[in-house]
């Protein structure tokens, strides 16, 4: 062996390793290019020992060949894996559709095209040097080409990197550009986008002499379904709303999501009156149906405003703002309908604002403007006094005397629901218990809670630190919640009223018979009173049914051991017939109608006020 030959041998290895090892990236890199996704790391490992052991094995195997052997071994066997890979990854990159078709590929796929050709031409020369024992004349000039293609694969890559990286950049910027103009949540346009593309719809109305409309969209309890079953769910109903939207308009129809629940829809190139009205339908029915969240449905309704171009205004901005106006409206008066932006809805909007910063200022004092009336609950069994249901009102200093129903909308819209029931809450605590003390030592005190403040994640932090305050025993607190609050989330409300129990507070179901739930909920809740709901009462004898219904109620709640209040009595001929079936607590005007503080608390104490109708002394003795 000649004193060189183990050199020779270990840097044959060397070369041979590292041809192989070239072949093995090449394919992983093609792949990765192509797909986006790299060979896992076990079986590239594998793949890698394999190729080492192959070219270890060819050059001992050669050893033993003669040079024409050696040379198709070890440079023919090499040259056919290199030609076929680089064929193979220039076949991929190609047909590759992961990235953008530009020069810089076209030129690596060339390049590996004729360098894969040209590996090949060295097995050619290997397989006719063995057969002809002589060395084709311009073998040795091929080295050029080599270092040719190897340069072009170079420089294409170059470009190929450049152009990627540009045409990511411009990706970015599109990407940039469409969130700073798209709701992330729904995809949908938002406002400045929208605003922008109805300017351009107002602007080709007026130079074509066609009308336009947009119509202004608020999902009605959208906030009691997201408080209810969390951000998620609601983040879940709006992508469905949206969704729904996209397919029941024409494609020439923008949809837009404003704010959480707020959606804007622009009808160009409107024919009539009656068009903008029958989507305006279309959309209150889409919206009605039900929407599927944690396996249950839920319901809502929405309330459409809309304004028109050019009876309403020209101006992008103030189309918008009237049909948002017409919006509320349509949310204050009813809900589930829609409503025609019409001259001076304006000024009853600037109304609503400084009403809104009206009620801020008087729950922002003490002593002044809110103040809480009582009526009584009586137990016609023991002819007393059983408790009383506190029932807000507002001194408003220029429009007098409100009832609930004139500012309790506005609080909830508001976001000052909550508090406006803490502040009631802990008044009507402090008065009750100053009550027991004076003597009425196991009077009842009945609250409302509002949607908003049930959900509410410190409701029972609260309700803890308003008895601690004010003193009232936990047993005597009786908290209302409507048959429909409680099953928005069954899970949530059962959690809510265990912790509410855990207090000694009681609970009351208001307005039983009205909701849309199954009854099965009332052996699971733990609910100390069922109140008919006055809509009964008040049609006993006239309604239809309304016997049946009112005798179903007090039967089911006496077979469950749940008390059971008639709420709204006013004549005698109801009050005994509801008697007559078990029920033994009312409330109503007929014995006492709701009354200021003091005036309760006389009537409570001593039992010795003229209501100038009915005296509650004579109907509470009376047999």
């Amino acid at each position: 062996m000649p004193p060189d030959a183990p050199a020779r041998l270990a840097a044959s290895s060397v070369t041979l390793i590292a041809a192989y090892c070239q072949v093995a990236w090449l394919l992983f890199g093609t792949y990765k290019v192509v797909t986006e996704r790299s060979v896992p790391r076990r079986p590239r490992r594998a793949i890698l020992a394999a190729l080492v052991l192959l070219a270890i094995s060819s050059v001992a195997v050669s050893l033993s060949f003669s040079p024409e052997g050696r040379f198709l071994v070890r440079i023919g066997v090499r040259s056919f894996f290199l030609g076929a890979a680089f064929l193979a990854s220039a076949w991929g990159v190609w047909r590759s559709r992961v990235h953008a078709w530009g020069l810089g590929r076209r030129l690596v796929a060339s390049a590996f095209l004729l360098y894969g050709l040209h590996q090949l031409h060295y097995l050619v020369i290997a397989l006719v040097q063995m057969v002809k024992s002589d060395a084709m004349s311009y073998a040795a000039y091929l080295g050029s080409f080599d270092f040719l293609f190897q340069a072009l694969i170079g420089i294409g890559m170059v470009i190929w990197l450049l152009e990627d990286e540009r045409q990511r950049g411009v990706a970015t910027s599109q990407r940039i550009e469409h969130l700073v103009y798209h709701d992330s949540l729904t995809d949908l346009p938002n406002r400045h986008l929208l605003l922008r593309w109805l300017k351009e719809a107002i602007g080709r109305a007026e130079a074509r002499r066609e009308r336009l409309a947009v119509l202004f969209l608020d999902l009605d309890r959208f906030k009691v379904v997201n408080d209810s079953l969390g951000n998620h769910c609601g983040d879940e109903l709006l992508k469905s709303f949206a969704d729904r939207l996209r397919h029941r308009l024409r494609g020439t129809d923008l949809v837009a999501r404003l704010a959480a629940d707020e959606f804007a829809i622009v009808l160009p190139a409107v024919e009539s009156e009656g068009v903008i009205q029958r989507v305006a339908e279309k959309l209150l029915e889409v919206t009605r149906l039900p929407f599927t969240l944690q396996g249950r449905e839920v319901y809502l309704t929405a309330s459409i405003g809309i304004s028109r171009c050019p009876e309403d205004s020209t101006e992008a901005e103030t189309l918008l703002k009237r049909a948002e106006i017409a919006m509320y409206r349509a949310k204050v008066t009813q809900r589930d309908v829609f409503q025609i932006y019409v001259p001076g809805m304006d000024s009853n909007s600037l109304e609503q604002l400084s009403l809104e910063a009206d009620l801020r200022k008087a729950l922002s004092r003490e002593q002044g403007e809110l103040a809480l009336f009582y009526q009584p609950v009586l137990d016609s069994s023991r002819r007393t006094v059983e408790g009383v249901e506190a029932l807000l009102r507002w001194h408003h200093p220029a429009r007098g005397l409100l009832m609930p129903g004139e500012f309790l909308w506005l609080a909830e819209v508001s976001g000052l629901a909550s508090a406006l029931d803490l502040w009631v809450l802990r008044t009507a605590c402090r008065e009750i218990q100053e009550w027991r003390r004076a003597g009425a030592a196991d009077l009842q005190l009945a609250v409302n809670l509002s949607p908003r403040s049930f959900q509410h994640a410190e409701l029972l932090g609260e309700i803890r630190n308003v008895l601690a305050g004010t003193g009232l025993p936990p047993s005597a607190l009786v908290l209302e919640i409507t048959e429909t609050l409680a099953m928005q989330n069954a899970e949530a409300t059962l959690a809510v009223l265990g912790g509410l129990k855990e207090l000694g507070v009681k609970i009351a179901i208001d307005d039983f018979g009205t909701g849309f739930s199954s009854l099965s909920y009332l052996t699971t809740f733990p609910i100390d009173t069922l109140k008919v709901d006055r809509s009964f009462v008040h049609t006993l004898g006239v309604g239809r049914g309304s016997e049946e219904v009112a005798a179903a109620v007090i039967a089911l709640a006496l077979s469950l051991e749940i008390g059971v209040i008639a709420e709204g009595v006013e004549q005698q001929e109801q009050w005994r017939w509801l008697e007559g079936l078990g029920c033994d607590r009312f409330q109503g005007n007929f014995f006492s109608p709701p009354r200021p503080a003091a005036e309760c608390r006389d009537l409570v104490l001593h039992g010795s006020l003229d209501d100038r109708g009915t005296l509650a002394k004579r109907i509470l003795s009376s047999a």
